[in-house]
């Protein structure tokens, strides 16, 4: 999915949960998320895909100026605040 991250330096936090939606979609672990930060359709600050720790960062900043940081925990990806 294509965010226009190149275009903008703010997301709101439905284009987050969108990214989020995306990642529980497509990228279930550390390995198949390597498989979709090759081509995200968003810039990436970070990418970590280990058994043990996945997350990513994202180029861009949320509405408050904060970085944006989604994990995979238990399965599931969230945001960390």
């Amino acid at each position: 999915m294509d965010y226009d991250s190149a275009e903008r330096s703010v997301f709101a936090e439905e284009d987050i949960a969108r990214i989020l939606l995306e990642l529980a979609a497509v990228a279930t672990d550390h390995t198949s998320l390597r498989s979709w930060a090759a081509d995200p359709g968003v810039q990436l600050d970070r990418v970590v895909a280990m058994e043990a720790l996945t997350y990513v960062r994202l180029a861009v900043r949320d509405e408050h100026g904060e970085p944006i940081v989604l994990m995979l925990l238990d399965g599931t990806w969230e945001r960390i605040l």
